[in-house]
């Protein structure tokens, strides 16, 4: 695999899964009560086909000597790891909020 490949598949990584999962992270945030686990869960979903997409771009890094040597490429790659750690991250608090306002709302029904 050439570096050209491993730009390709990362352009269209950002086009296909980052971008989306960055809008699928602002609609949670955007979201009533009422929709936001169905938003959340969307947004999950996009978090782990992103993750495993960028896994095998990193694999096929690793795999040759050449690319791995390449420090604009695994800086490429480390920044788009790291948002989807961010992403994660958000997610993660999201939900926290999300099962805490469920809890507080059985907690008021009872």
């Amino acid at each position: 695999m050439t570096k050209t490949d491993i730009d390709l598949m990362l352009q269209e990584f950002h086009e296909q899964l980052h971008i989306p999962l960055l809008e699928a992270v602002n609609t949670v945030y955007k979201a009533s009560p009422e929709n936001a686990p169905e938003s959340l869960s969307d947004a999950v979903k996009m978090l782990h086909l992103s993750a495993v997409a960028l896994e095998g771009i990193i694999l096929s890094v690793e795999r040759s000597d050449s690319l791995r040597e390449d420090q604009e490429l695994i800086g490429k790659v480390t920044q788009s790891a790291l948002s989807l750690e961010a992403c994660k991250d958000e997610l993660s608090d999201l939900l926290a909020q999300c099962d805490e306002n469920n809890s507080q709302y059985d907690n008021d029904y009872y």
